[in-house]
């Protein structure tokens, strides 16, 4: 969720505070072009739980880092006069300090008073039906860009309204990983001064893994569709996640868990417009695309005051599936990239002439023992071949345990 969120924020501050205007005009492209303001991420949905809201202020183009709202006061209130409080838990994340999920019938607002004294009202929203994913299908398919197919994942939904209804896909994707170089040893330093010396000792396969990781990602992209234009109020094969075949995400076992919100007109108009902004070829085109909505406002200087964002309030359904690449195809894979090659495998000295460790400046700089070194008989003080940690450790890319969910 963090780093859909981050990429969501900047995206957001960096392409928003361009267009916040309504139309486009030449700029010139500097630290000073841009307006400091609110940028509020919140999405309120069916699901009983701790909900989050994160606040952070607009940011110069020239800028890659999040300016959050630290130490303001944010609750979301709903028709009955309930007052439901959030906390902040890191810098401009608020958590809602109790359980609860949107219900139907009921309306919310969002209230934010920051500490300087400005305060934000969002309208009031209501919870959209229900529409439950039915099933998720797969296909290769062929890609129009690339010799090499696609692994597609397709959703159908069914819904128990006849009104037409909006939709917004996210997925949280896990897949398992081998090691490109592994070894069941590890070297340690037993002396890190003259005279050097160093141990090789057995990993703990809690701690050290057996040379398998778990990667967890989530969607960055925005993906929507809509039935009001169809015939019949159905989500029909909707394309929600594709992964070339000789990708190492699906290269032994993969899984995803694609959820599908159900939006109301507004927030799908957000999303839309969001997400032509987002597109490079559309960004500096020459159409007026118009203000980017927004259902929260300043309380004090609403002309003035801009906010960015949204009060999102989905019902959302989700639905995870599992495959092993054995299912899929029998066509090669290439294994996770790493920085540099993995082919370079040193096997430096202990300690040279000069009273200084080779080894010791290696095993330092991020290198890990791999292995003997290839020749049958090593040269003198040199006993241990390394390999780039990247290349010999996964860890460097996901967590050795597998989550809570997944199955073999």
């Amino acid at each position: 969720m963090k780093t859909f969120i981050k990429k969501y924020i900047i995206r957001f501050s960096l392409v928003l505070t361009v267009f916040i205007n309504g139309c486009i005009e030449p700029i010139e492209f500097s630290s000073n072009t841009y307006e400091n303001n609110l940028v509020v991420r919140s999405i309120l949905t069916n699901e009983f739980k701790k909900h989050s809201i994160e606040l952070s202020r607009t940011i110069p183009i020239d800028s890659t880092q999040l300016d959050p709202v630290r130490n303001a006061e944010v609750s979301i209130v709903d028709n009955n006069g309930t007052i439901y409080r959030f906390q902040e838990e890191e810098n401009g994340v608020y958590t809602s300090s109790v359980n609860f999920a949107a219900e139907a019938n009921k309306s919310y607002s969002l209230k934010i008073q920051t500490a300087n004294g400005s305060s934000y009202t969002s309208t009031s929203e209501k919870l959209p039906p229900l529409s439950e994913i039915e099933e998720i299908n797969t296909a290769i398919e062929l890609n129009d860009e690339s010799d090499t197919p696609d692994f597609v994942f397709r959703v159908n939904s069914i819904t128990n309204t006849h009104e037409g209804n909006y939709y917004r896909y996210a997925y949280d994707e896990t897949f398992k990983i081998k090691t490109n170089i592994w070894s069941p040893k590890k070297l340690e330093v037993v002396s890190d001064t003259s005279p050097y010396e160093f141990r090789l000792v057995d990993k703990i396969p809690e701690i050290d893994g057996t040379g398998f990781c778990y990667v967890n990602k989530l969607s960055s992209s925005i993906l929507l569709s809509e039935t009001f234009s169809l015939d019949e109020n159905k989500v029909t094969n909707i394309p929600v996640r594709r992964i070339p075949l000789d990708n190492y995400i699906i290269g032994i076992r993969y899984s995803v868990l694609i959820k599908q919100y159900v939006l109301n007109k507004n927030t799908y108009d957000f999303y839309s417009l969001l997400d032509k902004f987002s597109n490079p070829d559309n960004v500096f085109s020459q159409i007026q695309v118009g203000n980017v909505p927004s259902n929260i406002s300043s309380d004090i200087d609403p002309d003035n005051d801009k906010v960015l964002g949204f009060f999102e309030v989905s019902s959302v359904h989700e639905k995870r599936i599992f495959v092993n690449r054995s299912e899929i195809t029998n066509l090669a894979f290439i294994n996770y990239p790493t920085p540099l090659s993995c082919t370079d495998r040193p096997n430096p000295l202990i300690e040279d002439r000069d009273g200084s460790s080779p080894l010791l400046e290696l095993l330092e700089s991020g290198w890990i023992y791999q292995s003997p070194p290839d020749i049958p008989i090593p040269p003198p003080g040199k006993p241990y071949a390394l390999a780039r940690k990247p290349c010999g450790d996964c860890r460097q890319f996901g967590e050795v345990s597998p989550p809570d969910f997944w199955i073999e």
